[in-house]
């Protein structure tokens, strides 16, 4: 009898071609898993029970957990960039696109990635940790060049464009702060108090 040349490699997961594909399901998993426990609680055996495979099909894909969670934050990373990105881009001006950004990430607090990154820095080898910040980098650099932008027009006094990104983000942190959030009746509330303040500053 003769044997079936096409036999799956060892540890490759079973799947359909109306199955979404399983390195893409692992991917999207991981993901909300990491971004919302971090790190080290979560284990490749939990992704695999919640992607309905086994372990060594995680294994298939990918070589290591810490390899798993690299490409899992830059892909959340990514997919903020291009989100902020089309966001700005669309916003009929600068400050009603900050809303809406900070709107969206009011409306989906995570992990801050600082503290994941210092949790997982042990685990990553250098080229993961810069990946990660690069991808990171992006979001920033996409904010900075609005700010850039603004000084060119006269809307912003002369300042350090991507400073004035960090202290942005920094203030959208106040999404994971729940006392933060009982003041307001909606995240769109928050988000303008946010930029009016990061905007116009404190004072009367």
């Amino acid at each position: 009898m003769m044997k079936n040349q096409t036999q799956r490699a060892p540890g490759r997961p079973r799947h359909t071609k109306d199955d979404p594909p399983i390195q893409e399901m692992i991917i999207q998993t991981a993901s909300k898993r990491f971004m919302e426990y971090g790190y080290e609680p979560v284990s490749l055996h939990q992704i695999a029970e919640a992607c309905h495979v086994s372990k060594p099909a995680i294994y298939y894909h990918f070589s290591s957990k810490p390899e798993l969670f690299k490409v899992a934050v830059t892909s959340v990373l990514n997919n903020v960039h291009q989100h902020i990105a089309r966001i700005l881009e669309d916003a009929e001006h600068l400050e009603a696109g900050l809303v809406s950004v900070a709107e969206a990430r009011l409306t989906n607090p995570h992990a801050e990635i600082e503290t994941m990154l210092r949790e997982a820095e042990p685990f990553l080898n250098e080229e993961q940790i810069r990946e990660i910040r690069l991808a990171e980098h992006h979001i920033y650099q996409v904010l900075a060049d609005q700010f850039q932008a603004a000084m060119d027009n006269d809307m912003f006094r002369s300042n350090d464009p991507m400073l004035l990104a960090h202290t942005f983000s920094a203030m959208l942190m106040l999404g994971n702060r729940k006392d933060a959030l009982q003041k307001y009746t909606t995240n769109e509330a928050l988000a303008k108090e946010i930029v009016s303040i990061f905007l116009r500053g404190a004072s009367a």
